[in-house]
């Protein structure tokens, strides 16, 4: 019997370390997970949900509190034995393939596919390794993307054309100031200086264009539509601290923006004197549907999409597109973006319970065309200009379109309701 009692107590003692060694890797992949994720652009209820999920598969108890630039997490076997964490995280822009290599790599640990260690280094290694675009496609899809937005604000060949090397002048600036810290800190103000001088400059010695236009699509790609968008649905969501901090910086970019171009104007009007805005006759409709294909081609590389999610995105962006000119026939804003938005929500959580993979690969590329960014930028340009009530209002028709992508995106989760919540 002793000797029984001395054979057994060393198992349990090995039994006891090796599940303890467990949970620690539990925890080291439920934190990695939870950077990646947050780096890569989620907002605060679907990191914390989704995070929520994973530990319980786990049977872990634990608990996320998301900022967008830390997560504070609690994870432990009881609530009672809690080791407490705080990750440092770098906001950057959205990364869908990002999103889309986490999901698989979980998918691959429930089905036992893959052990906690071989998890462990997939997720580190989604982090350091290099985007598959080069930086010369970054930046000509910022080009792409601001010669396609001018269609939509009824621009002129010639404004696609200028809107363009606008953007593309975006790009370049972005995508080179980015290794260099203080540089990087003034990319908003810069470029939109750079942008709004060069707009002038055109729109003086050719005197074809709308440069107000041009440079708002040249900087579209810039301006915190999305993020405004997010904000108010953590708010709506009840994490107030992230949705406020988020809305502070939405609306800080926005200012930014807003003084950097007013800046550019005032250096070109210095130079040139009073420049007239240009009016020409628009694109025909044909190249409103081929700008739309572009556009969401573009959007794929600076989501940073998997090749094979292209369909999706496209299919997303000619959901919203279509759902937003056919209602628009019928409504007017906010309702019709409630109504599109509706629609884009429920096809992607259709996608998600069919494919297991996230939600936000056709939820994001969407909901972008219907941002209120433009109208924020125009609010606090007219402000710049003293035309203080057109300003006003134009905030009021922002926050009202904010407020509807939403209801919409919430009201989309409860008549189909998401399979995953990334």
């Amino acid at each position: 019997m002793a000797k029984d009692l001395e054979t057994k107590v060393p198992f349990s003692k090995n039994r006891h370390s090796r599940d303890r060694q467990t949970r620690r890797k539990q925890a080291n992949v439920l934190l990695h997970i939870c950077r990646a994720i947050s780096e890569a652009g989620a907002p605060a209820h679907r990191l914390e949900s989704y995070m929520q999920v994973i530990s319980e598969k786990f049977n872990l108890e634990a608990s996320f509190f998301a900022m967008p630039t830390a997560v504070l997490a609690s994870i432990g076997e009881d609530e009672y034995s809690q080791r407490s964490y705080m990750i440092k995280t770098d906001p950057n822009d959205i990364n869908l393939g990002t999103l889309h290599t986490i999901n698989d790599v979980i998918n691959q640990l429930e089905n036992d596919v893959i052990d906690l260690d071989t998890a462990l280094k997939s997720i580190k290694s989604i982090t350091t390794e290099a985007t598959e675009y080069p930086n010369w496609l970054f930046a000509l899809c910022f080009g792409l993307v601001g010669g396609g937005f001018t269609t939509l604000f009824a621009g002129s060949w010639y404004d696609v054309v200028a809107a363009s090397v606008l953007g593309l002048l975006t790009g370049i600036i972005t995508i080179y100031s980015k290794p260099y810290k203080y540089l990087s800190q003034l990319l908003t103000p810069l470029a939109a200086l750079v942008v709004g001088f060069t707009a002038l400059t055109i729109s003086h010695y050719w005197q074809t264009i709308d440069h107000f236009l041009v440079s708002l699509a040249g900087l579209i790609i810039l301006v915190p539509g999305l993020g405004i968008t997010i904000a108010m649905r953590e708010l709506s969501t009840g994490h107030l601290v992230s949705g406020s901090s988020r809305m502070a910086g939405a609306v800080t970019t926005l200012f930014l923006l807003s003084f950097g171009l007013a800046l550019g104007y005032l250096i070109a009007q210095s130079i040139y004197g009073d420049t007239e805005v240009n009016k020409m006759a628009n694109v025909p409709t044909w190249f409103n549907y081929l700008a739309l294909v572009i556009t969401a081609l573009c959007f794929s590389v600076l989501f940073k999409a998997r090749f094979a999610d292209t369909f999706w995105i496209f299919l997303s962006i000619g959901l919203a597109f279509a759902g937003s000119s056919l209602i628009g026939l019928w409504m007017s804003q906010p309702f019709k973006s409630l109504a599109a938005v509706l629609l884009v929500s429920m096809v992607g959580n259709i996608y998600s319970r069919v494919s297991s993979n996230p939600a936000s690969v056709m939820h994001i590329p969407g909901i972008i065309l219907l941002v209120p960014g433009s109208i924020g930028f125009n609010s606090l340009s007219a402000m710049y200009t003293n035309d203080t009530m057109t300003g006003v209002q134009a905030a009021f028709n922002a926050a009202l379109i904010a407020v509807a992508i939403s209801v919409g995106l919430l009201v989309g989760n409860l008549i189909v309701p998401p399979k995953k919540d990334l």
